[in-house]
């Protein structure tokens, strides 16, 4: 039987096959992180805050209805800064009304 070549050599290889190892676990890592944060994995709860809803505006802005202790805050959330709108009492956290908004204005 003949002997067999000798497996390539050189630094073209050992490149080629590192940086797909690093592909790879960059690929992987990704999308563990992105799995665990769509299921709440890696965040504490708080005890005494709860976000209820959260709605982005646009790329800066979102609206967030958060619970602390017994109240229900509406806040707003800009660049730098985070503004109290207004506070919901438990009863207007019913569904949200399917009547058109000329409607419940009159």
């Amino acid at each position: 039987m003949p002997p067999s070549p000798p497996p390539p050599t050189g630094y073209g290889l050992a490149l080629a096959q590192t940086l797909l190892a690093l592909a790879a676990v960059c690929a992987l890592a990704w999308w563990l992180l992105r799995w665990s944060a769509s299921r709440g994995l890696f965040t504490r709860a708080g005890r005494h805050v709860t976000v209820l809803d959260h709605t982005s505006l646009d790329a800066r802005r979102s609206v967030w209805v958060v619970r602390v202790g017994a109240k229900v805050l509406v806040l707003g959330a800009g660049d730098q800064s985070l503004t109290l709108l207004t506070e919901l009492r438990d009863d207007e956290l019913t569904a949200p009304s399917t009547k058109p908004l000329a409607e419940r204005a009159s």
